[in-house]
C-alpha cells in the first residue's frame, strides 16, 4: 500500500510541481521537526529579534557561525564586539568578559538595560570613525576574539589585528559584501587564514557570511 502511495506520488509530482512546493513550504512552517521552528527562525521573526525558539538571545549571525562560536568559546577568552546587541549577551554567556562599543545612543540605553555584570558596553556617539576605533585602543589590552559586526567594518578590520592576542581570532560578519574584499585580502596578506560560514540567519530570506580569521594555535582550536 505504501509503495502504491510512493508511486501515485511521483506521477503526480511533475504534473503539480507547485503543489509539492506548496506542501513543504507549509511543513517547513508548521511541522515540529521543521528547522524553522527548531532553531527559533519563526520565533525571530515574531519577536523581531535574533533568538532561539524558547526566546534566548543569539547573534543576528547565520546559524553556522552561531553554532560553531556556541561549541568554540571559552570563558578563558576575552572579547571585543564592535555593535551591540543580542549578541552581546549571547557572548556573555559564552566568555569570560565582553567588551562592547555602540553608537546608536537609543540602542544603547536598550541594551544597557539587562546586559550581564561580565559586560563593559561603552557608547561612541555621534559616530566619528576615529574615535570609535579609538574605544578599542583605549582599553589598553588585546582581545582573544573580536567580532566585527557594526560600522565601518573594513577600517574596524584594518585596527583589529593589532589587538588581538597570540591566539586570537578575528569575525566579520556579512562579510560576503563587495565593499569589505580589499580589506579582506590586506588580512590575508598579513597571515592569517580564513574559514567561511554561510547560510541563512534568524529572520532572514538569503544566504549571509561571516568570516572568521585565524592563525595556528588559535583560541577557536581551527
Amino acid at each position: 500500500m505504501k509503495s502504491r502511495i510512493l508511486n501515485f506520488r511521483n506521477l503526480l509530482r511533475p504534473v503539480f510541481p507547485q503543489l509539492f512546493v506548496l506542501a513543504k513550504g507549509l511543513g517547513l512552517l508548521y511541522s515540529p521537526r521543521s528547522f524553522l521552528r527548531s532553531s527559533g527562525y519563526l520565533r525571530s521573526v515574531g519577536a523581531n529579534r535574533p533568538c532561539r525558539m524558547d526566546g534566548t538571545p543569539i547573534p543576528w549571525m547565520n546559524y553556522h557561525i552561531v553554532a560553531f562560536l556556541e561549541e568554540r568559546l571559552r570563558r578563558d577568552h576575552a572579547l571585543f564586539e564592535f555593535g551591540s546587541g543580542n549578541s552581546t549577551k549571547f557572548f556573555a554567556q559564552l566568555v569570560g568578559s565582553v567588551v562592547s562599543v555602540e553608537c546608536d545612543p537609543e540602542w544603547y540605553e536598550r541594551v544597557r538595560a539587562d546586559i550581564p555584570s561580565n559586560v563593559h558596553l561603552i557608547l561612541s556617539s555621534p559616530f566619528d570613525e576615529q574615535k570609535y576605533l579609538q574605544v578599542l585602543r583605549d582599553q589598553q589590552t588585546k582581545f582573544d576574539v573580536i567580532v566585527i559586526d557594526a560600522k565601518a567594518r573594513e577600517a574596524c578590520l584594518g585596527e583589529a589585528h593589532a589587538w588581538l592576542t597570540d591566539r586570537g581570532v578575528l569575525i566579520l560578519d556579512d562579510a560576503a559584501r563587495v565593499a569589505y574584499q580589499p580589506a579582506i585580502a590586506a588580512i590575508l596578506a598579513r597571515g592569517f587564514r580564513k574559514l567561511d560560514f554561510e547560510g541563512l540567519k534568524p529572520g532572514g530570506l538569503r544566504a549571509y557570511r561571516t568570516i572568521v580569521f585565524y592563525r595556528d594555535n588559535n583560541a577557536l582550536g581551527i
